[in-house]
């Protein structure tokens, strides 16, 4: 198993997930996305894309006891 983070569901992920966050044992962001589409089959439905204690990632991460990962689905509006 891998640390604790905390993961912070926003817009659509929000509305799936019916939950604004909740914690999950990962160890890297590519083991994290696995787990959450497992988890919320709907979210394969949704592009979204993962910040990083606030850093939106380009490329996969390692992840830290009490990490903090936004998932960020496209928004709307201006």
């Amino acid at each position: 198993m891998g640390p604790l983070v905390k993961v912070l569901y926003f817009g659509a992920a929000r509305d799936i997930t019916g939950k604004a966050d909740e914690v999950f044992n990962a160890g890297d962001t590519a083991s994290l996305h696995r787990e959450i589409l497992a988890k919320y089959p709907a979210m394969q439905q949704v592009s979204f894309r993962m910040a990083l204690n606030r850093n939106l990632l380009r490329d996969e991460a390692v992840l830290a006891e009490n990490d903090v990962i936004a998932i960020l689905p496209p928004f709307q509006g201006g």
